[in-house]
């Protein structure tokens, strides 16, 4: 799934700005710089099999998994309405963005070198140097941005917070998918089966894709959110993922008068940013 670059912020009234950077494995990874009227910058990293436009279910190959379709860019019109600039790119292996070696998706155990590459380029451009930075980050961007904050703390340490949304266990992910889609008979015979395609392919099993052992690391606020009745996710995973981070930290499972789908939270700031603009004011102060 590539899903593409089929609206940029100018569809949304924001002026912006084309980037683009190099990873220390020289992938060339591009986004966009969203200005706003302050020195508060907050950098978005999106789910994997997504883009930072966000998710079309009409590009989702043979493998129908929603008809929900998500879109990032309102989400980052209420940040900017609201005095944050927003830098927002592709990871490696998505969008506009250039392709791994391998060509996989990792869930944060290879695309953190493209979190320590968007730090590492805001520090170098003195338009960018000395804003006050947060991370709203989200599924594998969430395990993405955790992850490099423990390979390279020493970057990290100017970040005001990290907004958490939806951090994912790979194998309980999948289980879970395969599970509500189908039926539990047909998780037990497909997932050992792609669990040991993914052994093979990518040299990771699925139960290392997973942010836990790296929560301990992190070295700002962290708030983790999650949709409450999300059939795809493990509650009881960021439930651990919370307990192991160092304080401060929050944890909120959303709940809604309707049963929110796991992609619904993908839209949900845009439509109620609430929640997210006010625990990016506690910390922006």
């Amino acid at each position: 799934m590539n899903h593409p670059i089929n609206e940029n912020p100018g569809n949304y009234d924001l002026k912006y700005e084309d980037i683009s950077f190099k990873t220390e494995d020289d992938i060339i990874l591009k986004g966009w710089y969203i200005p706003a009227e302050s020195d508060n910058l907050v950098i978005m990293i999106h789910p994997g099999y997504f883009s930072r436009v966000g998710f079309d279910p009409k590009n989702q190959g043979l493998a129908k998994i929603t008809n929900i379709e998500v879109k990032f860019l309102p989400t980052v019109k209420q940040l900017q309405n609201n005095g944050y600039s927003v830098i927002f790119f592709d990871l490696r292996n998505h969008g506009e963005s250039g392709k791994s070696k391998s060509g996989r998706v990792y869930v944060g155990l290879d695309e953190y070198k493209d979190v320590l590459a968007v730090v590492k380029y805001i520090n170098t451009q003195p338009e960018l140097q000395n804003k006050r930075k947060a991370f709203f980050s989200m599924c594998t961007g969430a395990n993405t941005t955790i992850i490099a904050m423990h390979k390279q703390p020493e970057l990290f340490q100017d970040i005001v917070c990290l907004l958490a949304l939806q951090p994912v266990a790979a194998n309980h992910f999948i289980w879970n998918l395969v599970k509500n889609l189908y039926s539990i008979i047909s998780a037990i015979i497909v997932f050992p089966f792609v669990s040991l395609i993914s052994r093979v392919w990518s040299g990771r099993w699925y139960s290392e894709m997973t942010p836990l052992q790296y929560c301990q690391d992190i070295t700002c606020p962290v708030f983790f959110v999650q949709a409450k009745t999300d059939k795809w996710a493990t509650l009881s995973d960021i439930q651990k993922y919370y307990e192991k981070s160092p304080d401060p930290k929050e944890i909120l499972f959303v709940e809604e008068d309707y049963k929110l789908h796991r992609f619904d939270m993908y839209n949900y700031f845009g439509e109620k940013p609430e929640i997210m603009l006010d625990y990016f004011e506690k910390y922006f102060k």
